[in-house]
């Protein structure tokens, strides 16, 4: 097949599988694992329904945004409520019964698999998306939502930006610690990431109106050049002030 094809170019065995991204030492012996996966990627993609789930998911935002759910959480605090109640309701018992399944403990196919997917994973996570937006309309200003909101604002940077570091941290092509750390310095390591892009990302957006891939996103959607860096305000006589926030 495909995968077998691309790892006998590549040289990519079974043997050496799982070190390949460790040992490389150049972006292109990555390119040739990702080719190798990427066939993998879409057999399980197709197998597990996952075109539909994510399409009924783009369905559900389109529907959060047409309804401006997000933009006026307040009139919609009751509707967050039930989707609390009713998401932890369905959602954890039968997250329990899905996790079951993948770990092949119960019968049933990629069939069986998807639907206890949609019927746990997607009510749970839009439980906890409502308890965040609940917790947000009563402590708006919580030094946590503050701190949050400007990574929220540079989500597409910052969400580019964790596989740039991560292949700079744990690949041969950085620093290969991929293969040096255990589980619990990993889980360190994405939290020291993050919280890297938080402090980035206040800093950043300080200066300028949007994260960098966001800037170039709105302007391919808009077809113009869009300012980036924000203006300082002037003083009397035209001169700039210093910076402020």
């Amino acid at each position: 097949g495909a995968v077998q094809y691309f790892n006998g170019r590549s040289g990519i065995t079974e043997d050496n599988f799982s070190r390949w991204l460790v040992d490389g030492e150049r972006y292109s012996d990555v390119l040739k694992f990702t080719l190798s996966g990427a066939f993998i990627r879409v057999q399980e993609l197709l197998e597990s329904n996952r075109v539909f789930k994510v399409l009924a998911l783009f369905l559900l935002g389109l529907y959060v945004g047409r309804k401006g759910i997000y933009a006026n959480l307040k009139i919609h605090r009751e509707l967050l409520r039930k989707v609390c109640r009713y998401g932890f309701l369905a959602g954890l018992p039968l997250s329990f019964r899905y996790a079951a399944h993948a770990l092949h403990l119960l019968g049933g196919g990629p069939v069986a698999g998807a639907c206890l997917y949609a019927v746990s994973v997607i009510p749970l996570s839009l439980a906890y998306a409502s308890v965040f937006c609940l917790w947000s309309l009563r402590w708006r200003q919580a030094p946590l939502f503050r701190a949050l909101a400007a990574p929220g604002r540079m989500a597409l940077t910052n969400y580019i930006g964790q596989s740039v570091l991560g292949m700079v941290l744990f690949y041969g092509i950085g620093f290969r610690l991929g293969a040096r750390m255990g589980l619990a310095q990993v889980e360190l390591t994405a939290a020291a990431v993050f919280l890297f892009q938080v402090l980035f990302s206040h800093a950043w957006l300080k200066f300028c109106l949007f994260g960098p891939l966001e800037w170039g996103w709105r302007m391919l959607t808009y077809g113009k050049r869009l300012p980036l860096f924000r203006k300082p305000p002037l003083l009397r006589g035209g001169k700039a002030a210093p910076f402020h926030k």
